[in-house]
């Protein structure tokens, strides 16, 4: 696949870093809503630490996606950093969040299963097949793209919904 042909993915990258910009403002009106609770309890800051890493990650990767006459495998290389870095930061994010209110091994389990996981197992496979040259990594990229951003509002309503933990 050759930069032209990458370059038929900008309107994907377009659209998907359009939401996710407008999904990490509306992140800040929910945060700022809940200031009080979000502030004095470190699992709900955690949780909004980790929302906005998963909506900057997606415009990381829309940003990627409209860089002009880009080959494939190049692009694969930096979805795979994008991966990397975001995976390592959710991880660290998450298992603080966790540790703070969750000692129960089935709750922490269902945890680590998340859709979060899914997310950026596959932006990681889209990733690893781009750079090998293989077309349909663009399109595992968009499942990834959507689990990140279902997943971040799903932690954006639980910030206006979930009573604080502690």
């Amino acid at each position: 696949m050759t930069g032209s042909d990458v370059a038929e993915w900008a309107n994907f990258g377009i659209v998907a870093g359009t939401a996710a910009a407008t999904l990490a403002g509306l992140l800040f009106v929910a945060v700022t809503l809940r200031i009080e609770s979000i502030v004095n309890t470190s699992d709900l800051r955690y949780r909004a630490a980790q929302t906005l890493t998963l909506f900057i990650t997606v415009l990381i990767l829309s940003m990627l996606l409209v860089i002009p006459r880009q080959a494939l495998p190049a692009l694969g290389v930096e979805i795979i950093v994008v991966a990397a870095v975001a995976g390592t930061a959710l991880a660290i994010l998450d298992h603080r969040a966790s540790s703070a209110t969750r000692p129960n091994s089935l709750a922490r389990t269902i945890d680590i299963v998340s859709l979060t996981l899914t997310a950026v197992t596959l932006v990681a496979v889209s990733g690893v097949a781009c750079a090998a040259g293989r077309e349909w990594g663009l399109y595992v990229l968009v499942p990834g793209v959507i689990a990140a951003l279902v997943s971040g509002v799903i932690n954006a309503w639980l910030f206006l919904v979930r009573p604080p933990s502690g």
